[in-house]
């Protein structure tokens, strides 16, 4: 996934992570968004599309790691240089290539009474940073993109409560429904196909606008229509979007067992608190290991990363920070976790990005937990966000992060100890699905990477005692 939360999204995306980890729920892995005021089809980010919000890459203002953005809570010491301080190597000539491209489009172009100047620039500014070549981190942001990731991070957003990703041909399919939200109220369900938007067809349209066109204001109705699996009969819905939830956190203890499979859908803001209260709550429920489920997570804020990978380790480092001089700074494990001593397996996958590689590289270096699945995103960079005069803004990767062992995350991710892929057509089984389930059907449950992954702890368990 680079799923989008077409109201909760990149996603999401969007999506190297991004924003807080932000800058994750960037597309984490190549997460970007589309511009909502030039209708420009920007990439699309890990995180899929929140039909109401880019989940993919929230920011405040500040530093952001591996599409996150680090929030001044977390004590980092990390500052964005000073863009006075750094020197311009293009030759005047080279920029006068860009004044003679200007004058040559609004001299010859048969519609260029039409011509929108604003979107000429962002359009050019979003060129720029995407020939960088830094996929998924290092871009630009308009004044809309930039409220919409923060309100991603924020814990809600405005939309009808869906997460969307792309099809094979390019169609937006619904890949998750929040809890309580309109979606799942009006009766969308998950891989339902959509067809067209207040009239739009989706045809051809980039994931994020897609999610531009489902977002709208709290209390205005959007009519969307979809296809069961893009090829049942189409069905109808006037939705009314509202202030959806964002719950990033979901558990359950697995029927059968004393496994509690816990969800992390984003590193989202009181995600560690939220994680705390979910494993409190499991061990009083009776269990005694744990599965942590990061798959298609974008990423987010880095102090949540630090708290999250916290409450499994005892003591050591979470990431360490390389930046251009070679500078390297560590960023300790916070004590008083309340989950070091439970067997430990964590899943991920190809869109696992940003926070959640920080994690996950950081217990698998520490011997921590069995990473299952597939080798994650690759997401990797420090994104320091630079304000432009009319609120939008750019984010350049100024600094790269490793994990504890100075593995290098950009561009190669994290393997996993025990790889299984998840079959094309096969949609993770989350916690939500397993805790209606008898034990015989999760003995027959058809996500190989969580069936893994619940043998492999139940297997741990037993050699401990």
């Amino acid at each position: 996934m680079t799923p989008m939360d077409t109201d909760r999204i990149p996603t999401e995306p969007t999506t190297d992570g991004e924003p807080p980890d932000v800058t994750s729920l960037t597309p984490g892995p190549s997460q970007a968004e589309p511009s909502t005021a030039t209708g420009r089809g920007r990439r699309t980010g890990i995180i899929g599309a929140l039909v109401g919000l880019v989940l993919v890459a929230t920011f405040s203002a500040g530093i952001g790691v591996g599409g996150l953005i680090v929030s001044a809570a977390s004590g980092s010491t990390a500052t964005t240089p000073d863009p006075a301080s750094v020197p311009i190597a293009a030759a005047p000539t080279e920029f006068g290539l860009i004044k003679e491209a200007w004058d040559t489009i609004h001299q010859q172009y048969v519609a260029r009474s039409e011509l929108d100047d604003r979107a000429l620039i962002y359009g050019a500014i979003d060129g720029m940073t995407q020939a960088v070549g830094d996929t998924g981190h290092t871009d630009f942001m308009t004044p809309q993109e930039r409220k919409d990731r923060n309100d991603a991070l924020s814990g809600s957003y405005v939309g009808i409560g869906v997460r969307i990703d792309a099809t094979d041909a390019g169609l937006p399919r619904i890949v998750g429904v929040f809890k309580d939200s309109p979606a799942e109220a009006a009766g969308l369900n998950v891989n339902d196909v959509i067809v067209d938007v207040d009239g739009t067809s989706t045809v051809g349209k980039a994931i994020d606008d897609v999610a531009t066109l489902v977002r709208g204001e709290a209390g205005s109705t959007v009519a969307i229509t979809v296809r069961a699996d893009g090829t049942g009969p189409e069905r109808a819905y006037q939705i009314i979007r509202a202030d959806v939830p964002i719950q990033p956190v979901s558990w359950t203890i697995v029927p059968g067992s004393r496994t509690a499979l816990i969800r992390l859908d984003q590193f989202s803001k009181g995600a560690a608190d939220d994680i705390v209260e979910a494993l409190d709550a499991a061990r009083g429920g009776g269990a005694d290991r744990l599965v942590l489920d990061l798959r298609g997570n974008p990423g987010g804020y880095v102090n949540e990363a630090v708290g999250i990978a916290s409450q499994f380790l005892k003591t050591g480092v979470v990431y360490v920070e390389r930046d251009a001089q070679g500078k390297e700074t560590t960023n300790d494990v916070s004590p008083g976790g309340v989950a070091t001593d439970l067997p430990l397996v964590v899943i991920v996958d190809r869109n696992t990005a940003s926070s959640s590689e920080i994690v996950s590289g950081a217990l698998q270096d520490a011997g921590r937990a069995t990473i299952v699945g597939e080798t994650t995103y690759g997401t990797g960079t420090v994104l320091g966000e630079f304000d432009l005069s009319d609120g939008s803004a750019l984010r350049i990767g100024t600094v790269e992060w490793l994990t504890p062992d100075g593995r290098r995350i950009w561009h190669e991710g994290i393997a996993p100890d025990v790889t299984v892929a998840l079959p094309d057509g096969t949609e993770p089984i989350v916690p939500d699905d397993v805790r209606g389930m008898t034990p015989a059907q999760v003995a027959a449950m058809t996500d190989p990477q969580l069936a893994r992954a619940l043998d492999l702890v139940s297997k741990e368990q037993v050699a401990r005692n």
